[in-house]
């Protein structure tokens, strides 16, 4: 059984010309998109690719393939392939890629999942998946008459299954050949195609994003990435840094070079040129004298024209020696930005507070308290799981599935404190539920057991969370583990809160005042304070107030854990100066 490469190949909108100008011709970093693409599809084959060029070609652009990819098998139209099927055994495989939707990272994980032997029945395909603005999309829930009944938030990790680009295709020759008239040249069109034939398969997600290179936002996006991470492999981008990529390059000295910009071979940079980085000039590329070139690619071959102006362009084709840049885009964009469906920009992180070593400390006392109180509380356990097996049938333990750090999902042990099947009791309780929030409550709860009413009041049921901490899953300080139900309400809360491991005890639990009433917006209140302040003074301070609220059954105020001012309070009156009549001190948080 043998793997072939098949490679498509595009000519996007913004490749200007016909001249042979196309997608995987492009320049990337110190190569090609072709030559990037088969290193990464190199753990999966290395037999030399078929080019499959999805537009009428000339003897040029084959020419170009082949100086690019000397040992390519054929390269042929989409309408000449797929007449060509029939040479390969059924027992083949065939590698279909698309640069159109190009992997972010060479080391994804998809890749290793698509070259594992498995059924060689199978289809498989590595997707790109659909991602909304900080990983939600909200959608109208309206009636037949269009009026709204309420708003649907769908977070990208779990509840939008949605798939918006298909990087490559592993596909069995065998279904390839029995199903007549599929498309080829688009793997998205084959992959509906082969399901529609009733062929199995399977998606693999693209855990390290793709970008699009349909879209000349997406190459930039895509060499800035490579040239930053070459400057890096190269110690570091300096104020001037011309990475060493290619031979005969010649710069002359009046020019000027900012930034990390890598010369391919031949390329050239003449008298008073200006290169802002990132950057790419690709093979015998020319920046004419006195020209300026800012965070762009020039194909190969190509030139920018004296006293000329390229900013946040790919110029990858064009019949003239010198080029003179299109208008700038109506929609003018920074360098770095993606397409909706793509990772982050590689420069761009989400803001988090810096925290120095105490999470590492956090997670070592963590383990040595999990430990010890496990091993302390171990000749309780005995008593307590007879008396619930005595009780009512079910399992001793509970395991609730909740969202961990970073949204990892895991069980939440707990000895069980109610009665079988308790959870689908819930949704026909759901009308006297008495919290305002996604958590549910009731004070007297129908579904809870005798021997689980005591256990909840003395919280001995949460000793087996001494087992989630020590495996890592949560801490002995944290916000409430919670599952996703509950977690989706509000997106600055729910990445705050999963930011950090969920905990046993935590601020909302200690301080919590609204227990018999609507307390959701303390919940939020409290959660985001402890992520701003976390410190192994706090936590000291949570786990002592955990034992005071335990023996008075009460809340501790906010003022003994935090400092006024950490949390935004302040007086509105000098210290020692009387409040005017009629009027009470007033605090802002």
């Amino acid at each position: 059984m043998w793997t072939f490469t098949v490679l498509f190949d595009a000519r996007p909108p913004f490749v200007r010309g016909s001249r042979g100008g196309s997608l995987l011709l492009a320049p990337l970093g110190d190569g090609t998109v072709l030559s990037e693409l088969r290193t990464r599809l190199g753990t999966i084959s290395k037999v030399p690719p078929v080019i499959v060029a999805g537009f009428d070609f000339d003897a040029g652009y084959e020419k170009a393939i082949r100086e690019a990819c000397p040992d390519a098998e054929r390269v042929e139209t989409a309408l000449s392939f797929a007449e060509r099927c029939h040479s390969y055994e059924p027992s083949d495989r065939l590698l279909f890629a698309d640069p159109t939707c190009f992997p972010l990272d060479p080391e994804d994980p998809a890749f290793v999942t698509l070259g594992a032997e498995e059924d060689p029945r199978w289809i498989k395909h590595a997707v790109a998946l659909d991602r909304g603005n900080q990983g939600t999309k909200e959608y109208v829930d309206a009636d037949r008459d269009g009026r709204v009944r309420g708003i649907q938030r769908y977070y990208d990790a779990v509840t939008w299954p949605f798939a918006t680009g298909v990087a490559c295709s592993l596909v069995p020759v065998a279904g390839l050949r029995i199903v007549r008239g599929l498309p080829a040249g688009s793997l998205a069109e084959l992959r509906r195609a082969l399901v529609a034939a009733g062929i199995p398969s399977r998606d693999i997600p693209l855990e390290r994003g793709a970008v699009s290179l349909e879209s000349e936002r997406g190459l930039l996006a895509l060499n800035e990435r490579v040239v930053l991470d070459l400057a890096r492999r190269a110690g570091g981008a300096g104020a001037s840094n011309v990475l060493p990529a290619g031979r005969d390059t010649r710069v002359h000295p009046n020019a000027r070079i900012v930034g990390p910009v890598v010369l391919q071979d031949g390329a050239e940079i003449e008298d008073g040129a200006t290169v802002i980085g990132p950057s790419v000039i690709g093979a015998g590329g020319r920046v004419g004298a006195h020209a300026t070139v800012a965070q762009s690619v020039i194909g190969r071959g190509l030139a920018v024209g004296p006293g000329t102006t390229l900013r946040h362009r790919a110029l990858l084709d064009n019949p003239s020696d010198f080029f003179l840049p299109a208008p700038e885009p109506e929609e003018p964009f920074e360098l770095g930005e993606l397409e909706s469906w793509e990772a982050a920009p590689y420069e761009v992180e989400a803001e988090q507070p810096r925290r120095g070593f105490y999470p590492f400390i956090k997670r070592a006392i963590d383990i040595a308290a999990a430990a010890t109180g496990l091993t302390l509380l171990a000749p309780i356990g005995l008593p307590i799981a007879v008396l619930i097996k005595l009780e009512s049938k079910g399992p001793i333990h509970f395991g609730h599935l909740r969202e961990g750090m970073g949204g990892r999902p895991f069980r939440c042990w707990k000895f069980r404190t109610m009665i079988p099947n308790a959870d689908v009791l819930q949704r026909k309780l759901a009308e006297t539920n008495q919290m305002d929030g996604p958590q549910f409550k009731l004070k007297r709860d129908p579904r809870r057991t005798r021997v689980g009413a005591i256990m909840t009041a003395l919280n001995l049921d949460e000793i087996p969370q001494l087992w989630n901490v020590l495996v890592g899953d949560m801490s002995l300080v944290g916000p409430r583990p919670s599952p996703f139900r509950e977690n989706q309400v509000c997106v600055p809360w729910r990445e705050a809160r999963l930011s950090v491991r969920p905990g046993i005890t935590g601020l909302w639990q200690v301080c919590r005042h609204d227990r018999e009433k609507s307390d959701f917006h303390q919940w939020i209140y409290y959660d985001l304070l402890y992520v701003q302040n976390l410190s192994f003074l706090l936590d000291l301070k949570l786990i002592a107030a955990t034992f005071v609220t335990m023996a008075k059954s009460g809340a501790v105020p906010l003022s003994w854990l935090l400092k006024p001012e950490t949390y935004g309070e302040r007086r509105t009156t000098p210290r020692g100066r009387e409040s005017a009549p009629g009027l009470q001190d007033r605090r802002t948080a």
